[in-house]
């Protein structure tokens, strides 16, 4: 990604050292453990033990143009044979994934464009048509306010002339759009189109056949939407999560948001995720360290509140019906068990007073990764068990969610690229734009972004990026 200010979103806390990646000590240390030999016990009467794995590289794909192509986001669709990658660049970017693979095992490219994602003629010509992607951008929504649709169609051109070689020598797609892109999905139903949070606070979704915008929704006042979620048990509903300290719910029938909840104490939202087994059930990432869960049929308060993180929550995770996986800047991940209050929301009790509650102590606790000052990742595969994570350090870690350490730990490399930073997590009002330099951080690399794809239980894949846009596909094998 291009640089971005790394400050920390918790009001008042100006550190910006790097975090310890041992877990830190504290008080409920006994309860936690407690509690995680239950859960594990469970386990084990239900007939699930921990696996072991061995991971290789199986493809990589590398930017020409490492100083603006952090890369922010990753997303599969539903078939598992396509997944996207947006950031700063602004450009989403469609590969076929068994066709990279093959492409990089027999050193050739040619097989890249036989996916029914097919790139337009002219996009293989010589590399000098470079304003080609001017033509890409079009806008469907009429009533789109006339000075932002000018300001981001100006800036979509802009980027499209400065198109390098790295689309049309790897990926089957390429978008170009008007904003530097935090969040991407894939519609779980509609196989072309692909839904958009930005740095505008707008969220899109596009028709990546036609190379348009088919919807844009901008109600979060120019603020940064972090997150976007599409529900899966109502695929038309659609979260954006935001700087401003609201989710949004969309639905394509509808020209504004349908409900908007607002976080406690106007946190900035830096993720949103809907339950797998619930369409009322939302869970939020939160500023203020706290992870919350909420019922959207009611929306004046969390039904639960998980706190333990030190510092800003950035990410929220449902490990299957009953489990969920935080992140923070305090460069740990943990694993809760939400059970109860699912059963309550499930069953309509979420209203009563008494049910509502906050846990403080996880199941689990994963240290051994660095993330103290930015957005790295997070992604589970709930048929597995496995949570992965970027670090601070230029690697790409998993974890089993029945051990403590680190089942991968990959480095990306230690090429020393002249790049500032990467996503910040911030909730200061005053800080600089992201495109300011941070001294101290140039040549420092990171894993910014991490995608499971869902795949058989004895294998699995994990598709990583890095700040200079590098992507590595990692296979799994159960020993």
């Amino acid at each position: 990604m291009s640089p971005f200010e790394a400050n920390n979103m918790l009001s008042g806390d100006c550190n910006t050292t790097s975090q310890s990646s041992n877990i830190v000590n504290n008080s409920g240390e006994k309860e936690e453990e407690e509690e995680l030999q239950h859960h594990l016990q469970q386990q084990e009467e239900a007939g699930v033990v921990p696996a072991q794995w061995k991971f290789k590289v199986l493809a990589t794909v590398e930017c020409h143009n490492s100083s603006t192509d952090v890369i922010g986001a990753i997303t599969f669709d539903k078939s598992n044979d396509f997944f996207a990658t947006g950031g700063i660049a602004r450009k989403i970017r469609v590969y076929a994934f068994q066709s990279l693979v093959d492409s990089q095992n027999h050193s050739s490219s040619s097989s890249l464009r036989s996916s029914s994602f097919n790139l337009p003629e002219e996009a293989h010509e010589d590399e000098e048509d470079d304003d080609q992607g001017e033509d890409d951008m079009m806008y469907a929504d009429a009533k789109f306010s006339q000075n932002l649709v000018s300001r981001r169609k100006r800036s979509t051109e802009r980027i499209a002339k400065g198109s390098d070689h790295h689309a049309r020598s790897s990926c089957v797609k390429e978008i170009c759009t008007p904003a530097k892109l935090s969040s991407l999905k894939w519609h779980l139903e509609q196989d072309n189109i692909i839904g958009c949070g930005d740095y505008d606070g707008v969220f899109s979704e596009w028709d990546i056949e036609r190379h348009l915008a088919v919807s844009e929704k901008d109600e979060h006042n120019g603020q940064r939407i972090w997150s976007i979620d599409y529900c899966s048990e109502m695929p038309s509903l659609c979260a954006s999560a935001s700087q401003d300290g609201t989710v949004r719910m969309w639905s394509r029938s509808s020209d504004q948001s349908v409900a908007v909840l607002h976080a406690p104490g106007h946190s900035p939202v830096c993720c949103a995720e809907f339950a797998p087994s619930s369409s009322f059930l939302l869970a939020l990432a939160c500023a203020d360290s706290n992870v919350y869960v909420n019922d959207l049929r009611k929306l004046s308060s969390p039904v639960l509140t998980l706190s333990h993180h030190k510092r800003a929550a950035s990410y929220v995770r449902f490990l299957g019906r009953d489990c969920l996986v935080s992140a923070a800047i305090d460069s740990t991940l943990k694993l809760w068990d939400i059970s109860a209050s699912v059963d309550h929301c499930l069953n309509g009790e979420s209203d009563r007073l008494d049910l509502k509650k906050t846990l403080q102590h996880p199941l689990k606790t994963f240290g051994c990764h660095r993330n103290a000052r930015n957005f790295v990742g997070l992604s589970v595969w709930a048929e597995g068990g496995l949570i992965a994570c970027g670090s601070e350090t230029n690697e790409a870690f998993a974890y089993d969610c029945h051990q403590g350490e680190p089942i991968l730990r990959h480095d990306f490399g230690e090429e020393n690229f002249p790049v500032p930073g990467g996503f910040g997590v911030s909730g200061s009002a005053g800080r600089r734009d992201m495109d300011d330099c941070l001294v101290e951080d140039q040549g420092k690399l990171m894993v910014s972004a991490v995608c499971w794809r869902q795949s058989k239980e004895s294998e699995c894949t994990l598709v990583a990026a890095n700040s200079v846009g590098i992507l590595r596909l990692i296979k799994g094998f159960r020993n």
